[in-house]
Parts: C-alpha cells; structure tokens; sequence
C-alpha cells in the first residue's frame, strides 16, 4: 500500500498565540497516525501566522480524516485546510 502526502495550512485561533508551541503540540497528538515530513511557518498578514504542515498517511480509506479530526482537537487551532493532496 502506499502514502499519501497531505500539506495541511493550518490558522491558530487568534494572533496572540505561540503557533512554534502549537505546532508542536499537533505534532504530539499525530503521532502514530502519521508521519510529520516538515513543518514550515508562514507570516499571512497583520501578525497572523500559518502553519504550514507537510505529513504524510498511509494510502487507506479515512486515514486522512483521522489527522484533520485530530488537528481540529487540539486547543489553539483556529482553521484546517488541505494545500496539497498528492500520491507518494
């Protein structure tokens, strides 16, 4: 079976807050379901950052579903959208 790669950009919930320590703690609760390839941040406008998180997940019916639930779950995350979606 193979993998997908998924490049989720992901807004924290409001500017004040440390997206490195949020990103971290997506990271944390990940783990295990996928595998974190890299993870970029990226300045929008007016102070907001993006998270910009490459992973990747097996090549399974729902498994992208699993880490997007996950990500919404962790306090701080504000908005998820897939950038990019392709086979690996």
């Amino acid at each position: 079976m193979g993998e997908v790669g998924i490049v989720y950009k992901i807004l924290p919930e409001n500017v004040e807050l440390d997206v490195n320590d949020l990103s971290k703690r997506i990271e944390d609760e990940i783990k295990g379901i996928c595998k974190v390839k890299g993870v970029q941040i990226k300045p929008i406008a007016f102070g907001l950052n993006a998270i910009l998180m490459f992973i990747s997940v097996k090549d399974e019916s729902g498994a992208s579903d699993k880490v997007e639930e996950k990500i919404k779950n962790v306090k701080g995350v504000g908005e998820i959208e897939v950038e990019e979606m392709s086979l690996l």
